[in-house]
């Protein structure tokens, strides 16, 4: 086995994992690029809010967007490689033969392939059969012979995966277009350019107006929670509270758990900028603490979610705290365990046991949606200190 394993957020994990088994490294320290100098140098940060409503399964879905070109993982890698002089080549296909050859290729010239992946059809992730289909997720692998994979996936420690069963998470999406990536460093790159090129995307994606991939998302979701007439408020959307538990839970999971280091990357991103205070001798340590400042604030949106005060919120918490951890020691038994009791929690919760009585759920409305307009302030911010300190 070869290179690092592991990180935090799927796409800037497999990008450092890739560059550092290849022998990528600081020229300064002679150390591999961390995964926060990475999203850094991507782009950083982005903003995003979609609720998917499945009426035939009284659910909702939550996604939300906290990287840059969150709904596009293809051209931040591929602009995070420009960068750093990382020659792409990407390959899509809709044949799984023409898929595998993809594949087999990109592991003979560079030892390593990013893959496009259906999440739910990994098996060692646990998910349940209805999620098939539904979350795009990016891995790295290695051959490891006898028809077996090695697979880093945001564990410490590699998966193994047979052929058969990789050719099968890569086929559900058709957007995924069975993807691979392999890398091809160049031998120098200038790594101050490359954060400096980063900041100002950052900047720029998040100075925009759009109410869809910038921070007024977060405005236009503030107002979506208590609007009286609106189709996609939650009023509206959740009258009957039918799929109201697991929206909530998704909201926790987005921000707390699910591809993110615990606070929806803004850690992350203000690590990045301590980093670059020294790589470009400019102070962007106050920046950073507004970063930091964020993160709180997305932390108290997730609390408020799933609020302790319910025994069943504190239960469900605990479960996906204990299904994270398990993935994350590659305890197989114990994920499964906790998904199974996640499940059981769903069914009564979901619509007919929804623990809160009418005002209660309003109540809990208006606060998140007050939440919402502090994150947009604290945000807007943040970017503002970092504009500042980049002029």
């Amino acid at each position: 086995m070869t290179g690092a394993y592991g990180g935090k957020h799927s796409v800037t994990t497999v990008l450092r994992n890739a560059l550092t088994r290849q022998g990528v490294r600081d020229a300064r320290t002679g150390q591999p690029l961390s995964e926060a100098m990475i999203l850094g140098i991507g782009g950083g940060l982005g903003a995003g809010y979609i609720l998917w409503e499945f009426d035939k399964y009284d659910s909702a879905l939550i996604v939300l967007g906290f990287r840059n070109r969150w709904n596009y993982d293809a051209d931040f890698l591929k602009n995070a490689c420009e960068r750093l002089h990382v020659q792409v080549d990407m390959r899509e296909t809709t044949s799984v033969k023409k898929a595998q050859a993809n594949l087999d290729d990109a592991l003979t010239a560079s030892g390593t392939a990013l893959l496009w992946t259906d999440k739910a059809s990994l098996p060692y992730q646990g998910l349940p059969p209805a999620q098939k289909g539904r979350i795009i997720h990016l891995i790295r692998v290695e051959d490891d012979g006898d028809n077996h994979y090695i697979v880093d996936d945001l564990s410490g420690s590699p998966w193994s995966l047979g052929r058969d069963a990789l050719a099968v998470a890569r086929e559900p999406i058709p957007s995924n277009k069975q993807r691979s990536i392999s890398l091809h460093p160049a031998q120098n790159f200038d790594l101050a350019s490359a954060a400096r090129a980063g900041i100002d995307d950052h900047i720029s994606h998040l100075s925009r107006s759009s109410e869809s991939f910038s921070l007024p998302v977060y405005q236009k979701w503030a107002k979506l929670m208590t609007h009286p007439k609106n189709k996609k408020s939650w009023r509206a959307v959740f009258a009957r509270r039918a799929g109201l538990y697991l929206t909530l839970r998704t909201v926790y999971e987005g921000i707390t758990l699910d591809d993110t280091e615990g606070a929806g990357l803004r850690e992350i991103y203000a690590d990045f900028l301590i980093e670059a205070t020294a790589l470009l001798d400019i102070d962007l340590c106050g920046a950073a603490e507004r970063y930091r400042a964020c993160a709180a604030e997305w932390r108290a949106l997730a609390e408020m979610a799933l609020s302790d005060d319910l025994p069943v919120f504190a239960e469900t918490k605990a479960l996906m705290r204990a299904r994270y951890a398990a993935f994350a020691g590659q305890d197989q038994a114990s994920l499964e365990g906790a998904m199974k009791d996640l499940e059981a929690l769903e069914g009564p919760n979901n619509l007919a046991g929804w623990p809160l009585d009418g005002s209660a759920t309003d109540a809990l409305f208006e606060r998140m949606g007050e939440q919402l307009h502090t994150i947009f302030e604290v945000e807007q911010s943040a970017l503002d200190a970092l504009k500042q300190a980049m002029q």
